[in-house]
């Protein structure tokens, strides 16, 4: 970036130059300090207020500036990604502070041509587009719409008209455009609502009085007390007529019975006084509980129904005393006869359960003994497999002794035999070497009479 003599180009100029010098090593602080007292910077604050917004929003502007170099700035060299960084945080974040007048001076600063591809790529409504969901992806939905959206929607004239005046100037054109004012907005000419009616409220009826209980509803009626009145009268001529009755001498119905008999019996009733006992604890019953006996209003069906019963009992009343005055025979030897018969059959019952049972024990017993034979003939088995293993394992002991005391002799031959081919080589190396030496003596006995022969012959 070149250094000119206007202002906002000095200012832009120590704002990029801060960018590109910061390195991380050290604080924001601390190199601002040292870059102030190096460099007469007309605005301190303002630099320090881009260097630090610029930090803190590092990532959403490297990625606007990301699109820009693989979109429209192809061919814009990287190193002069701090200027477009400075543009787009001003234009995003500043420009409701600082105005257009700063901003027209800082783009006035840089190459007009580079400015115009860049603004050409902010208002573009595709790129707009792309930038939103690659930053969304960053941040939420809210603050996007509120940095960009917001922004764009609002400042959209004002930059397109900064863009064509960068186009008057790149193609030489001195008149001035004429910017078209944005559109303003105006109110709703709406009548205000007539104030609602209050209705009427509804009158609430009253309920009927209700009519009382009539007393007579929980009260007997007099068909009902006249009723009980003939119940109760007829109740007491019956008993006084059962009292009469038993009164009555009654032994000609009876017949005089044997002495045996009646020695049986006496015998009887002393057994059954023996068994009787008058002295021993009795709880005394519980107290009977009281009802609330609530009279209630019986129909005429209910009471016909109540009168009928009654006057069934006395029926069975009359019937039973008409009986005993025809003369009816006492029950007892019916009685006696029917539990003689269930003695037998109880006695009969438990004979067969006692069977039952000393079967049962039987079968017990036997399963006992047939499973002792079961154990001793199984024990009497794994005797006998005990012994048969026993017996394999001793044969199977000697045959391999014998076979280990045949494998000893047989290697103990092979080691003579070896020890008899040894001496036998010996005894004919011996047997040849006598062999040789008595051949060479006999040689040299023939030679020496032969030299001898051959001598004499000479001479």
């Amino acid at each position: 970036m070149d250094r000119n003599a206007n202002a906002y180009s000095e200012l832009f100029y120590h704002c990029v130059q801060v960018l590109n010098q910061y390195d991380n090593s050290i604080s924001e602080e601390t190199f601002l300090e040292h870059y102030f007292q190096e460099n007469k910077v007309p605005n301190e604050t303002f630099v320090s207020t881009i260097l630090f917004d610029c930090i803190r929003h590092s990532t959403l502007l490297k990625t606007i500036i990301d699109i820009f170099y693989a979109t429209d700035g192809i061919h814009i060299r990287r190193s002069e990604h701090n200027i477009y960084k400075i543009i787009v945080y001003l234009i995003f974040f500043q420009l409701d502070t600082v105005g257009f007048k700063l901003l027209r001076g800082f783009i006035n600063s840089v190459q007009l041509n580079r400015m115009y591809q860049f603004l050409k790529f902010l208002i573009n409504e595709n790129h707009l587009e792309t930038i939103q969901k690659e930053c969304m992806k960053l941040y939420e939905q809210e603050y996007i719409d509120d940095k960009i959206g917001r922004v764009m929607k609002t400042y959209l004239p004002d930059l397109r008209g900064i863009l064509l005046d960068l186009t008057d100037a790149i193609e030489g054109r001195t008149a001035v455009r004429q910017i078209p004012e944005p559109t303003k907005i105006q109110p709703f000419n709406l009548t205000t609502p007539k104030a609602r009616i209050v209705p009427i409220p509804k009158i609430i009826p009253k309920l009927e009085k209700a009519r009382t209980i009539p007393k007579t509803t929980y009260e007997p009626s007099r068909e009902h007390i006249e009723l009980e009145k003939i119940r109760e009268d007829n109740h007491r001529l019956g008993l006084n007529k059962l009292d009469e009755t038993r009164t009555l001498n009654c032994h000609f119905l009876q017949t005089e019975k044997s002495s045996k008999t009646q020695k049986k019996l006496r015998k009887i009733i002393e057994e059954r006084d023996k068994n009787l006992r008058f002295d021993h604890f009795r709880a005394n019953p519980p107290p009977k509980t009281e009802t609330n006996k609530i009279p209630v209003k019986l129909n005429v069906a209910t009471i016909l129904k109540e009168s009928q019963l009654y006057k069934k009992q006395e029926d069975d009343v009359r019937r039973r005393l008409m009986d005993f005055e025809a003369g009816g025979k006492d029950a007892q030897e019916f009685f006696q006869w029917q539990q003689t018969m269930q003695k037998q059959d109880y006695d009969e019952q438990m004979n067969i359960i006692e069977r039952k049972r000393l079967e049962g024990k039987m079968s017990y017993e036997e399963a006992i003994l047939a499973r002792q034979r079961l154990v001793d003939e199984n024990r009497r088995l794994a005797d006998e497999l005990k012994r048969q293993t026993q017996e394999a394992i001793e044969n199977h002991v000697k045959e391999k002794v014998k076979e280990e005391q045949r494998m000893k002799q047989l290697i103990d031959e092979v080691v003579n035999g070896r020890e008899n081919a040894k001496l036998s080589q010996q005894k004919l190396q011996q047997y040849k070497a006598d062999f040789v030496k008595q051949y060479k003596e006999e040689y040299k006995q023939l030679m020496k009479q032969a030299l001898e022969e051959v001598g004499i012959n000479v001479f």
